[in-house]
């Protein structure tokens, strides 16, 4: 049967860093959503600037089902979870909610590549707040990221997909 684990959580948690070194160790593909959707559409910022959220949100559904058809190591947007239809796609799969707090997140990421943040970083603790319970409900493990090294993160994924 084809290995399907797939990584949610908030952005900035670590999901498509984790997930490559993952995808490598367990030798499996590694996909990202949201670079599924940029390769094709261009960025995301631009997406949500031209057509809006709801549209991008389309393309993020598309991108995840072609990306559990095949299979692997699968990061995704942090907002894939807002969709009933994708949260019913994502059963049947190993769930890893890729979990961190504002302080570890706002210090790394990039926000100008963050349509719902970069205009306002404090947002994402409301974001947060928005999906934890959604994230929690559907992982079938739940990994804390924030302020632990790589070495001992992939300790901890490793257990959780065996």
């Amino acid at each position: 049967m084809m290995r399907k684990i797939v990584l949610i959580g908030p952005m900035g948690a670590g999901k498509t860093t984790l997930g490559k070194k993952l995808a490598n160790e367990l030798d499996l593909e590694f996909i990202d959503t949201d670079k599924l959707v940029a390769t094709e559409n261009g960025a995301i910022t631009k997406i949500f600037e031209t057509h809006g959220e709801e549209y991008f949100r389309e393309l993020e559904s598309a991108a995840l089902r072609r990306a559990l058809d095949q299979g692997g190591v699968i990061a995704t947007g942090g907002g894939v979870v807002l969709r009933e239809s994708n949260r019913q796609m994502l059963s049947g799969s190993t769930v890893i909610f890729l979990d961190t707090t504002a302080e570890h997140v706002l210090g790394k990421v990039n926000l100008q590549k963050r349509p719902l943040l970069k205009d306002n970083p404090e947002r994402w603790g409301q974001i947060y707040a928005e999906r934890e319970a959604i994230y929690r409900s559907l992982a079938t493990e739940t990994i804390f990221t924030g302020g632990k090294g790589i070495r001992t993160l992939m300790k901890e994924l490793r257990e959780a997909t065996k």
